[in-house]
């Protein structure tokens, strides 16, 4: 186990979304414009039309995922995750109704009505995320190696 201290927080940011916004991609774009390097991301709700979720199937190496390609109409019912070197690294609960999935949200993520989250910026040194030997993404620091 390995720990990163923000000794501070920054700035709060609640993004608003709205029809046919693609939610990381907002999330990203957010990051860019207003430089965010490295953030928590607290809470988050939307509706769907598109939403592509990928979930892990394996339980050994190498790794293994599903992705869904979901088109219908769907509810965001959580939503959190980080942002590492301004990369939004976001999971999430979605459901239509009759089902559940959760998992790894990905680009494509579409806004049905709305969508709402709430962002944190950590002020810490800056981290980033490198593959361990198994090539799973660890966050480090800059400059730090995993064996």
């Amino acid at each position: 186990m390995k720990h990163f201290v923000a000794k501070n927080t920054g700035r709060t940011f609640i993004l608003r979304m709205e029809r046919g916004d693609l939610l990381r991609e907002k999330i990203a774009e957010l990051c860019q414009n207003e430089r965010v390097h490295d953030a928590v991301v607290l809470s988050g709700i939307a509706t769907f039309d598109i939403a592509n979720i990928q979930m892990s199937n394996t339980v050994g190496f190498p790794m293994g995922y599903d992705v869904h390609n979901l088109s219908e109409p769907l509810e965001l019912a959580s939503l959190d995750g980080t942002i590492i070197n301004g990369e939004p690294h976001i999971h999430g609960v979605i459901g239509n109704g009759n089902k559940t999935w959760a998992g790894h949200l990905l680009n494509g993520c579409r806004i049905l009505y709305l969508g709402e989250v709430v962002i944190q910026e950590m002020l810490c040194q800056p981290l980033i995320r490198i593959a361990d030997k198994d090539g799973v993404f660890l966050i480090s620091r800059k400059g730090e190696t995993i064996n």
